[in-house]
């Protein structure tokens, strides 16, 4: 009885523990009851000392749980209940009424006055919500993902018919401005004075400048078809002037391999545009430059020439829609395209020194390929 009392008191120790903890001895009778198993069943440690824990727990009488816990004395191993499946063996409940949700290990030893076994009951209500509530909120987002993909799949095809209806519409005007300027060609050949010869002119050029109009939109509906990428700026500069007709003008492209921009596949078009702009409207140019920079951590890639420039109150405009001797649909066009991933572009060179576009390029979207670094 003395050991018996001996072990009690160093079972005490156990009261500090945050867990509900448990001895029973090989007949299943409770040894001893912490302060925390009192407070999570209402039942004190002089209620419960002395009781058989199996009859006080009727779900432990279960033959799958009883075989295991048996053979606990019989020399078997430590014995876990997950609180999977069986959460409840040993109910404890919260103030509010609900149950707790429980792992469960029977651990056995032994004791000169006997062989024992902890049992030690951790409560995994708060992880188990947690993961109860991951799951639901995984459910939702892939509800949701799944409602966001149709809707994307609507789109999709909305536009896709949209742009067939576009190209068929367009076709079919193309076809009938060409009828027209021939026809207006054939009567400017005629006899007829000059006032008519003028305004057969106007009307011919208006005829053009429609055409042009038409095919921007077939460039324009291209804008975001396509997912962006990331793309080698150097090869881009490079490819681009293979496509402009320089003339005389030198291109100098400093920009380093392996130095990427994540933008529309149309990006090319920007630096076929920024150039051949420059090759029509630079005047004296002898030479274009790509190169880039770092300011206060900000990437700005740079297109410049030695030509006429822009003006002061032009350097705007000429980002315009329909602003310029040509289409006027080349730098506005340039400027929706890089918007695509947030990329600006603004003209900052020195009137009658040259022109000076700047590209400034978000971290998130420049990057140094791995196989340069």
């Amino acid at each position: 009885m003395e050991e018996h009392q001996d072990d009690n008191v160093l079972f005490r120790l156990l009261d500090l523990i945050p867990n509900g903890i448990v001895v029973i001895q090989s007949d299943y009778s409770i040894f001893f009851w912490n302060a925390c198993m009192a407070e999570w069943t209402g039942v004190s440690p002089d209620e419960a000392e002395g009781t058989n824990l199996i009859e006080r727990y009727p779900a432990l009488k279960n033959p799958m749980v009883y075989t295991r816990i048996a053979q606990l004395f019989d020399g078997g191993p430590a014995v876990l209940f997950s609180s999977s499946f069986h959460p409840h063996l040993i109910p404890c409940k919260f103030p509010n009424g609900d149950l707790r949700v429980e792992k469960i290990s029977f651990i056995p030893f032994h004791q000169s006055t006997g062989k024992f076994a902890l049992v030690l009951i951790e409560d995994m209500s708060g992880l188990t919500h947690q993961v109860m509530a991951y799951r639901e909120m995984k459910k939702v987002a892939e509800t949701q993902l799944d409602t966001l993909k149709k809707a994307q799949d609507a789109i999709y095809l909305a536009n896709k018919k949209l742009n067939l209806l576009n190209s068929i519409t367009r076709h079919d005007i193309n076809n009938q401005l060409t009828v027209q300027i021939g026809y207006l060609e054939i009567l400017e050949d005629m006899k007829i004075d000059t006032v008519q010869k003028e305004y057969f002119l106007r009307v011919t050029n208006a005829a053009k400048r429609i055409s042009s109009m038409i095919q921007f939109t077939k460039e324009y509906e291209k804008i975001g078809v396509n997912a962006p990428a990331w793309q080698d700026a150097r090869t881009l500069a490079d490819a681009a002037a293979k496509e402009v007709a320089l003339g005389n003008v030198v291109v100098k492209n400093d920009l380093a391999a392996g130095m990427e921009v994540f933008a529309d596949p149309l990006i090319i078009k920007v630096f076929f545009n920024l150039m051949d702009n420059a090759v029509r409207y630079g005047g004296k140019i002898t030479t274009i430059r790509f190169s880039v920079k770092e300011l206060a951590g900000v990437t700005i890639l740079l297109c410049e020439d030695d030509g006429n420039g822009i003006p002061v109150e032009e350097k705007e405009r000429i980002f315009e829609r329909g602003f310029g001797k040509n289409t006027g649909m080349g730098l506005f066009l340039s400027r929706e395209i890089l918007d695509i991933t947030g990329i600006t572009i603004t003209e900052t060179g020195e009137p009658g020194k040259g022109a000076r576009f700047e590209m400034v390029v978000p971290k998130s979207t420049w990057r140094i390929a791995e196989k340069c670094n």
